[in-house]
């Protein structure tokens, strides 16, 4: 079989898989990989600049978003594995769907750049089967649905630059796990200087909110083993660290400020001599992160400030990650959250949406992580004083509604059904005048309430 027709057959393959649901069961790209490896080879030829990898426990989609509407902004195209339902997709299949039409594959077809959003355990993998240019590395924490430990992920990443030496490394400086995690005791690297810029905050104001990191938040230096000292500390394990041992915060090349609203932020980024501002259509500390490293890649892309700018203003978000949809003058808005970080974030706009009624939607899928008891790593500060009803849904709605308890929720407020389509309605048709609702849900459930939504 030539390469077209290898191509276009993959491409049907994976969507059969699709309607029948057994994509996640069946892996495409490692069928490819194993029996077809002259078509990965051929893949890498499609990529006129650059091949781009995002890799981080939480926001690595909403990063890679953000760039390719970057990227667009610059009047350049790109094969990626984020779509537009927000869907992370294999590697090889993303490229194979980005580069077939339906039945039309034509040998003439040439994308600017490959954005990719990679998991931590699964990017050794891939850079093994290509070459990418790039490489963002932003957080790296321990999350209920992963089996790996800390230094596992951070091994795997290192697996990975070993294979791709050649590539430019765009990383976090305010995340200690990546400290030196370019110091790899490795003879393929000996003698050879790893191209690697760092990107960090000076500086983040968060408006309205005094409850950036709980009490049991403690974090270990990776080299004393003693707890670590912070001079500023953002969120979590997050910020400017400088332990007595001498293991401190790298220097930056791309530094800034940050001020954060319930829904937007203003970014103030400093390299070189050059200060840039931006405002982000987004709330929330990692998402300031994630709209650091994305305009971090862009500069080391060459893209202009402006272009930049007019992408933020015209930003779209990804369906259900602060996914808005306006129904009889009433705005529900859709967050998806699957580890303690990501609630933690999205309860934060709560702290300016008194006028809000919630659902909160727990599952224990596969998907979610099976184990539900994440949610009590998770801060609920922000619901200090909420007196609106909650409504608790899904296969573990009772676990949600006891964690709401123990966080001060009066249980006159709490209202528990597993029924999702109950509670999206009742949560709805019970909401007064000038009164919005939120909709905080686990992967799993997010097909079932768009439906309902869409209904």
């Amino acid at each position: 079989m030539n390469f077209n027709k290898a191509i276009t057959w993959s491409g049907k393959i994976y969507k059969i898989l699709q309607k029948l649901n057994l994509d996640g069961f069946i892996s495409l790209d490692a069928f490819i990989d194993t029996n077809l490896p002259e078509i990965t080879s051929r893949l890498q030829t499609y990529a006129s600049n650059s091949k781009i990898a995002v890799c981080s426990t939480n926001g690595k989609k909403t990063t890679v978003n953000l760039l390719n509407q970057i990227l667009s902004a610059n009047n350049q195209t790109f094969i990626t594995n984020v779509t537009e339902k927000a869907e992370s997709l294999p590697v090889l299949t993303s490229i194979i769907l980005g580069l077939s039409d339906g039945d039309i594959f034509s040998d003439d077809i040439m994308k600017d750049y490959y954005t990719m959003a990679l998991d931590e355990y699964e990017i050794a993998g891939y850079f093994n089967s290509m070459k990418f240019d790039y490489l963002l590395l932003n957080n790296l924490f321990q999350d209920q649905k992963s089996y790996y430990t800390l230094e596992d992920k951070r091994r795997k990443i290192q697996d990975a630059i070993v294979l791709n030496s050649n590539c430019n490394l765009i990383i976090n400086a305010d995340e200690p796990v990546f400290h030196e995690i370019d110091d790899i005791k490795n003879d393929l690297l000996i003698g050879k200087k790893l191209n690697k810029l760092y990107f960090g905050f000076n500086n983040i104001e968060i408006a309205d909110d005094d409850s950036l990191i709980q009490a049991n938040d403690v974090v270990r230096c990776p080299v004393c083993g003693c707890k670590l000292d912070y001079v500023k500390r953002f969120y979590s394990h997050i910020g400017q660290y400088d332990c007595e041992c001498g293991f401190k915060r790298p220097k930056l090349d791309i530094s800034a400020d940050a001020k954060i609203f319930g829904n937007y932020s203003f970014l103030n980024v400093y390299f070189k001599e050059n200060k840039y501002v931006f405002k982000l259509p987004l709330g929330g500390v990692y998402n300031a992160y994630n709209a650091l490293g994305a305009i971090s890649l862009a500069i080391a892309l060459n893209i202009e400030r402006k272009t930049i700018t007019k992408s933020f203003e015209n930003y779209a978000g990804i369906t259900a990650r602060d996914e808005i949809i306006r129904y009889r003058g009433k705005d529900i808005k859709l967050k998806t959250v699957k580890n303690p970080v990501s609630l933690s974030e999205a309860l934060r706009e709560l702290l300016l949406e008194k006028r809000t009624k919630i659902v909160f939607c727990l599952n224990d899928k596969p998907e979610d992580g099976i184990d539900t008891s994440w949610i009590w790593d998770s801060n609920f500060n922000s619901l200090s004083g909420f007196e609106n009803k909650i409504y608790v849904c899904g296969t573990r709605c009772d676990d949600m509604a006891l964690r709401l308890k123990y966080a001060g929720i009066n249980p006159c407020l709490i209202i528990v059904d597993n029924s999702i389509s109950n509670s999206v309605k009742c949560c709805f048709y019970e909401l007064e005048k000038h009164e919005n609702m939120i909709i905080f849900s686990v992967p799993s459930a997010i097909k079932e309430i768009k439906d309902i939504l869409d209904k």
